[in-house]
């Protein structure tokens, strides 16, 4: 197998990645990486080529999301021979055995094509934010519910199959690449990672977390500074063309049960949203929800017209009014474990 390729995306982070591309600095075993420039406003490759001269750096035109900007890469690695890619948000630092661990479990693990270690928060450094997650199955009240991997020391990390590998740091063989193609871009950003995951297990590969720690995440940087609607819009969005599109799955809800799930999930987010005076993320629910149901996808354009939002508007509220005549509104089920970008 060749030296792994790392896939890094800026987004008008270049502190982050500054910080990310040091720990890689320190790795103890070859790999290669590229950063894609996701269109940010000032060009990450001139403001980091010099201090890094052996990384990659290509700009992509547009901003294609976490979706897009992961493909830029993927297929950058790709074309250079790569055999293993491991996809790497830019917000995390890494352990300096990262890259050998990753070779370690790939070479002992040949049935799983999707794999990541357990991800920490980077504060507190200590506290898990992520391991494994199971989607949408028929016995657990949410969609995304935590598998926990607990750590293990092993000359070789033992690996726990699961639903979905978080994306904050997921390593994909090229095989599985060949299989099934690159990341759905209709995704761009939220759930993505899902749907890659579920489309590789249905072509026969497993999905696994391996029992270390090896990833510290600074987490949700981009919402941080974009503001919470973006991730109500996309998750609520998302969550419907991810259940739409793997219907079947082994010890999954039927889809018209997980699509009325999702239809709850909608509604007492929006509800929440609008008790809290956060108008503008409950109005991102209900784009998320329409958008989501006439299948239109890529990046969000608020503006863009809805005949007939006003309607859901009122059925939402309709409804929540008749419900707070019967019983208090319930707290929302999670979406999921925590978002990568």
């Amino acid at each position: 197998m060749t030296a792994p390729w790392i896939v890094l995306v800026d987004y008008n982070g270049l502190a982050d990645t500054r910080k990310c591309l040091d720990s890689l600095a320190l790795q103890t075993r070859p790999h290669h990486v590229v950063v894609v420039d996701n269109a940010s406003r000032v060009h990450v490759a001139d403001a980091l080529q010099h201090d890094f001269p052996s990384v990659h750096f290509v700009r992509n035109p547009i901003n294609g999301g976490w979706a897009g900007g992961n493909n830029v890469g993927i297929q950058y690695a790709l074309d250079h021979g790569a055999d293993l890619v491991v996809l790497l948000n830019n917000d995390t630092t890494v352990a300096p055995q990262f890259v050998q661990r990753i070779e370690q479990v790939a070479d002992a693990h040949p049935a799983f094509g999707v794999f990541g270690p357990v991800i920490r928060f980077m504060s507190p450094p200590h506290e898990i934010m992520t391991d494994g997650c199971q989607f949408n199955r028929r016995t657990q009240p949410g969609f995304f519910e935590r598998l926990e991997v607990p750590l293990r020391d092993a000359s070789v990390p033992p690996i726990t199959e699961v639903d979905i590998v978080n994306g904050c740091c997921m390593a994909i063989r090229r095989a599985v690449f060949e299989q099934i193609g690159l990341i759905d871009e209709r995704f761009f950003l939220i759930h993505e990672e899902s749907d890659f995951c579920l489309r590789a297990t249905r072509a026969g590969w497993k999905c696994g977390v391996f029992a270390e720690a090896l990833v510290w995440h600074k987490g949700s940087s981009t919402f941080k500074r974009e503001g919470s609607k973006l991730q109500r819009y996309y998750d609520t969005r998302n969550l419907a063309l991810i259940l739409t599109k793997h219907p079947h799955r082994p010890h999954a809800r039927p889809l018209l049960v997980g699509l009325a799930a999702h239809s709850r999930y909608a509604f007492q987010r929006y509800i929440l949203e609008r008790q809290a005076g956060f108008d503008p993320a409950a109005e991102a629910v209900l784009q998320g929800f329409y958008d989501g149901y006439l299948g239109h996808y890529g990046i969000w354009h608020p503006e863009r017209p809805r005949p007939g939002l006003f309607l859901l508007r009122w059925l939402f509220d309709t409804a929540h009014r008749l419900r707070q005549r019967v019983t208090p509104e319930p707290a929302p089920a999670s979406p999921q474990q925590e978002t990568r970008s």
